[in-house]
């Protein structure tokens, strides 16, 4: 049984315009007035003769004209000729074909020396023994990067290199991100026969897919027993005082499958050499977090990750750190005083290994920066143009610098710490106050603002009013030390004997914190995820190029070098979101799930075959013929 459906049904109403031809020549046929000649007898027969053969040619003519816009009225509503039989057969009409590809890390899952997206890979390759020349495949990848040079359409069949190059991804978009993609480039076929087929593990998040294409999904094998052990988190354990070259790498496996892993590998790799390594053992279903020692070989940046052997999913097997390391930090103090206060020394003699190095503001230059890890302000004096440049160009460079109160403040240095902290700085007072306020939440104070402390007197500081800056120590509603950005106030005299808090256990810890924290050495600001923005003058990627721009994307995990080559370069840890090693199953809602035979299933749209073409052909055939009707009927009217 035959069939004939219309793409554009909507503009068969063009169809009426084939009355037009007629309607002009029924209002400009005229009756022509009688006139009788009595010798024109054999004239008249003669006119009569030719008048006949003339009304049959404009009558061909009339036809003809209205055929013409008849046949293309119905080229334009794309009428489409099918049957029972062209459905039935393995033979399909000119398809365009879209293909999604999910290449989120998690394809990268292998079962009995396979993977995943190499099983997808095959399921291309089936299609592309189903196709014919005519049709029209394109590849939509949840890869956005590889979308931008690849995403083409392709006649006949799916480049085979063109599959060697599809590889997993850890910022995928998702299903209906593609799926909009696909459809705009389906449009650009032109094509009446346009099908959808995804290729996934349905490990991604759940969603429900809209498209007025007929989508199918076309299914992998499904794994006999899921297990993955994924490496989530490493980072160093801060040191409290000591700074020794032996750390402490903490880390977190999850194991997400039903089946104990005992005696897994675990090994540290820093700076490109495997420092330790140990075997744990993860139940089924859980997690747990040791760690594990290293003996750090060199200063500056370390960089590493914690990497475990499992290898059915190893796109989850590392997790990288980075931090800087110094076992001699240089200080510098910022200072007019030849020595120093027994309690600044102390301190940062531990902290150095050393004794700092005193440099007067006067001899202070932007030059000298690049020299030191830490720089300390006492005592300096009035802020002289030359030390106000410094300062400046500290905050630029996000270099750290702490400011410890002495037992002078200039006007000056009170207007400049008024405007950096947000301050109301007063006058000095040497009065007992009890600390009775720690922050919770940021790194300096964070470790001692649950603990008990034996002495919490401060009985020498600078009274000063806050505009609005968050106090990390507070004592009888005082501001004792505030932070912004990387610099810190300490607003207690460290010139002062007169303040217990000074012999309290609790702070060298807080001291130490707050230097690792000028010095930038704390963990936290060492960590990015995947996708964040970082911004450097020049960026060393994970694999080693060097690229050049203020903004960058980072769209594979390792580990990102700011500023390479230059003295203030620093490392950022990038880790992906680990989501995707947990054995979940989220199938999208709206595709047509297809069986174990599939391939048999391609090309399921099948309207059938485009007519317009063949409407366009008649139609020009049919002015040819009108031109030359319309040609021999003028030469005789010359004759």
């Amino acid at each position: 049984m035959f069939q004939l459906s219309f793409l554009n049904a909507s503009l068969l109403f063009f169809a009426a315009a084939t009355i037009l031809p007629l309607l002009i020549w029924l209002l400009a046929k005229k009756k022509p007035k009688k006139v009788i000649f009595s010798t024109l007898r054999f004239i008249k027969m003669s006119k009569e003769q030719e008048k006949s053969r003339s009304k049959l040619k404009n009558i061909l003519l009339l036809i003809i004209r209205m055929l013409i816009i008849l046949l293309v009225a119905l080229a334009v509503a794309r009428p489409m000729f099918s049957s029972a039989r062209l459905k039935q057969s393995a033979k399909h009409p000119p398809t365009a074909l879209a293909i999604l590809i999910d290449t989120s890390y998690s394809m990268d899952y292998t079962e009995s020396g396979k993977s995943q997206l190499q099983h997808a890979k095959d399921a291309i390759r089936q299609i592309n023994a189903r196709t014919n020349s005519d049709d029209r495949l394109i590849i939509i990848s949840s890869d956005k990067n590889w979308n931008l040079l690849h995403s083409q359409i392709y006649a006949g069949k799916i480049p085979e290199g063109l599959l060697e190059q599809l590889s997993v991804s850890y910022t995928p978009l998702t299903l209906n991100e593609m799926l909009e993609l696909a459809e705009n480039k389906l449009s650009e076929s032109q094509m009446p026969n346009q099908e959808i087929y995804l290729l996934s593990d349905n490990r991604m998040p759940p969603e429900k897919l809209k498209s007025s294409l007929p989508i199918a999904s076309i299914p992998l094998p499904a794994s006999r027993d899921f297990e993955n052990v994924a490496c989530t988190s490493a980072k160093v354990l801060p040191q409290l005082v000591e700074r020794r070259n032996l750390q402490l790498i903490q880390f977190t496996l999850e194991n997400h499958g039903n089946t104990d892993r005992k005696d897994l590998l675990v090994k540290a790799v820093v700076n490109d050499i495997k420092l330790a390594e140990r075997f744990v053992s993860v139940a089924a279903g859980q997690s747990i977090t040791e760690s594990i020692p290293i003996e750090l070989r060199s200063d500056g940046w370390q960089n590493g990750y914690i990497e475990i052997n499992d290898e059915r999913q190893t796109r989850d097997n590392r997790c990288y750190f980075t931090f800087p390391f110094y076992s001699k930090p240089r200080i510098a103090v910022i200072t007019q005083s030849r020595s120093l206060p027994p309690i600044l020394a102390s301190l940062l003699g531990v902290y150095s290994g050393s004794s700092p190095t005193l440099i007067s503001p006067e001899a202070m230059s932007v030059a000298t920066l690049d020299a030191y890890q830490l720089f300390i302000l006492y005592e300096a004096g009035s802020l002289s143009p030359r030390l106000r440049e410094v300062l400046a160009a500290l905050n630029t460079r996000k270099q750290g610098l702490l400011i410890c109160a002495g037992n002078n403040l200039n006007a000056d240095l009170k207007s400049y710490l008024n405007s950096s902290f947000a301050l109301e700085l007063k006058s000095r007072v040497q009065k007992a106050v009890s600390i009775d306020n720690l922050n919770k939440h940021h790194y300096i104070s964070s470790m001692i603002a649950d603990k008990t402390f034996k002495n919490k007197t401060i009985g020498d500081y600078w009274q000063a009013g806050s505009k609005g800056s968050a106090a990390l120590v507070s004592a009888a509603g005082d501001p004792m030390m505030v932070a912004k950005d990387k610099q810190v106030l300490w607003l207690w005299n460290v010139s002062s004997l007169n303040n217990p808090f000074f012999i309290d256990p609790a702070f060298p810890v807080l001291a130490f914190r707050t230097l690792d924290y000028v010095s930038g050495t704390e963990a936290p600001d060492n960590k990015a995820k995947l996708g964040d923005v970082l911004t450097a003058n020049q960026l060393k990627l994970p694999r080693g190029e060097i690229i050049s721009g203020r903004r960058y994307l980072s769209d594979e995990p390792g580990v990102y070098i700011l500023d390479p080559d230059t003295p203030h370069s620093r490392s950022i840890a990038v880790n992906q979101d680990f989501a995707d090693s947990k054995a979940r199953q989220n199938p999208p809602t709206g595709p047509k799930k297809l069986g174990a035979d599939w391939p048999k299933q391609l090309f399921f749209s099948r309207l059938g075959h485009d007519l317009w073409k063949t409407l366009l052909a008649i139609a020009f055939a049919l002015v040819i013929l009108e031109l030359i009707i319309v040609k021999h009927e003028e030469s005789r009217g010359k004759a």
